[in-house]
């Protein structure tokens, strides 16, 4: 019933939504109204159904399975669906890729079209157990044995609790309803016993949205909640890592991928103001890759105790935003190739503890190249459907064949 979830709520979420109406959604805009119900409704059940996945009859997993199938097929029947072979209509680049290899490999590969608009829901010709049959899939073509899972990793939450107990290194944190909100006296005590600076934000989702860092003050954090809590029911406090984002992205048990992307910076050189520095910064860029100076932009200076109109000190680095990559004004790279070698048994005994065949870990590591023994890191989240595609187009570096480690799965 997911599926007829997903298809229900995209077509009302783009109803609803009006792109980049918020700045605090970054690149991709989302229906605050429907990401928090989502959230509100689901959260808490999601995460008691999966704690009894494990004692369903494997019968009952297969009729499941079977939902998908008969769903589209059903939506194809009354003419509001259908399945396209053309690759250019793929919903994301991360699917594209996914695509391409198919293809390469002679594998057919479709895309639902629903009430005339690509959905990133697609079906794969492919051979189980010596026979032909079609598999859906959302994007990535995972499994099904490795989709039933009793833990939610995608909560930031429940994976911290579950790394901490196999040491794998997470920044320390608190969770925070946003729900039932606690009194400010007890907002007070929260704050005082977490190290500064911190973090707030949505204790689901991803890219960054509604994200506030660089939290030094009470104001600052509750500031940091409100706008947090305008997507997500339930949130998430931790300790402000330094360095860059870096994705890990693990296939059935070995790291294929290695992305790093730096934050759009500026440095001051006594005489230019912010916004002026910045003007000069989107001129040197392509520009589509450009820094936009929106409310986000405003407050995040305004955290670090400058102001948009300030004249920034001779040779002092400061960030532009807490986004990282290409699209936001930064670099990025992929380095597998380049990474210290105690980061891979690290990255790979996570998705063991996972156990799942496909995974994206987001750590901030101050330097990759460096010993993870000899640097404060920690992995911030995962990602069970992972954006692969920014392997295959960092600004440097050249990528492992990622889809292919994905397709090579199902021989």
């Amino acid at each position: 019933m997911s599926c007829l979830f997903y298809v229900i709520m995209l077509s009302m979420n783009k109803l609803a939504l009006k792109k980049n109406t918020c700045s605090y959604c970054g690149e991709s805009p989302i229906n605050h109204y429907f990401a928090f119900l989502e959230s509100a409704i689901f959260f808490n059940l999601d995460n008691h159904v999966k704690k009894f996945i494990k004692y369903v009859p494997s019968f009952v997993k297969d009729f499941v399975d079977l939902v998908p199938e008969f769903l589209f097929k059903t939506l194809v029947f009354v003419k509001i669906a259908k399945f396209s072979n053309d690759i250019d209509k793929a919903n994301t680049f991360r699917s594209r890729i996914i695509w391409e290899e198919a293809k390469k490999r002679d594998i057919l590969m479709e895309q639902v079209i629903f009430l005339g608009k690509p959905l990133d829901q697609y079906r794969a010709l492919l051979k189980i157990k010596n026979k032909s049959k079609y598999y859906y899939f959302e994007s990535i073509p995972i499994r099904p044995e490795f989709l039933d899972k009793h833990i939610s990793w995608d909560d930031k939450v429940v994976m911290k609790q579950e790394f901490k107990k196999y040491k794998i290194p997470v920044p320390d944190y608190v969770e925070l309803s946003a729900l039932l909100l606690p009194s400010l006296k007890k907002l007070e005590k929260i704050f005082a016993n977490i190290k500064k600076p911190i973090i707030v934000k949505p204790r689901v989702g991803s890219r960054g949205r509604h994200t506030v860092t660089h939290i030094n003050d009470l104001l600052q954090f509750r500031m940091g909640i409100t706008i947090a809590r305008k997507i997500c029911s339930q949130l998430i406090v931790e300790e402000h890592l330094y360095g860059d984002v870096c994705r890990a992205t693990v296939i059935g048990d070995k790291l294929m991928g290695f992305y790093r992307g730096s934050l759009p910076q500026i440095v001051g050189d006594g005489q230019r103001t912010i916004k002026q520095l910045i003007d000069q910064k989107n001129k040197e860029k392509i520009y589509k890759y450009h820094i936009r100076m929106d409310d986000e932009l405003h407050d995040h200076i305004k955290r670090l105790g400058w102001g948009i109109e300030d004249v920034l000190t001779l040779g002092l680095n400061i960030s532009l935003s807490h986004r990282r990559g290409q699209l936001f004004g930064g670099a990025t790279s992929e380095m597998i190739d380049e990474l210290h070698p105690s980061f891979i048994p690290i990255f790979e005994k996570a998705a063991r503890v996972m156990d799942v065949s496909v995974v994206g870990f987001d750590a901030i590591i101050p330097d990759p190249t460096k010993d993870a023994s000899s640097q404060s890191w920690g992995i911030i989240e995962c990602n069970t459907l992972p954006f692969i595609d920014m392997h295959y187009y960092a600004l440097e570096g050249k990528p492992k064949n990622i889809a292919g480690a994905i397709w090579d799965m199902w021989n």
